[in-house]
């Protein structure tokens, strides 16, 4: 598809509920963040098993992700969690902007994406946020959302981690 599909309908709820008391849609139980690297790479062969589906950019209904841009989400987010996990290691409490998942969706063309390369990609970006959480001696080290809220490794380990599987289960990966 050449031209953009409608936006997505937003999703406007916080899920951080599922850091303390899990996700009654998809199962996820908080987990122990020691075993975040290991739960994100039992994911990959699941993505890669959706991507190589035929029907993996069709949408199930015009304002709802198809596979193929749950995948591209799931694969920017293993990263830019990631990304904060390290800075939270390597910073005093640093801030984060928010993260707007359908304006990447858009701006990065997702539904126009290579599975191929998105099954890649998030092989990729699971080894690399694996290695750096894997590293993580002082789980309770903070960061805060733009809005101010106090959030630790822990917290985000939780909320990456369910995000991966909740979008793998929103697609029966």
């Amino acid at each position: 598809m050449d031209t953009a599909p409608e936006p997505a309908t937003p999703d406007t709820r916080d899920w951080t509920f599922v850091l303390d008391g899990g996700c009654p849609e998809c199962g996820y139980t908080p987990h122990d963040p020691a075993t975040t690297g290991a739960r994100l790479r039992a994911g990959v062969p699941r993505w890669q098993a959706v991507l190589r589906r035929p029907d993996v950019a069709e949408r199930p209904a015009a304002t709802v992700w198809s596979a193929l841009e749950y995948a591209c989400h799931s694969r920017d987010l293993i990263s830019v969690l990631g990304q904060r996990v390290r800075a939270m290691i390597t910073e005093d409490t640093p801030v984060f902007a928010d993260y707007d998942g359908e304006a990447e969706a858009i701006r990065r063309r997702f539904w126009a994406a290579d599975p191929a390369e998105v099954a890649r990609q998030i092989a990729a970006r699971t080894d690399e946020t694996a290695e750096i959480v894997e590293g993580v001696e002082d789980w309770e080290r903070d960061g805060l959302r733009s809005d101010g809220r106090r959030f630790t490794i822990t917290q985000l380990c939780r909320y990456l981690l369910h995000d991966v599987e909740h979008h793998l289960h929103d697609v029966a990966g």
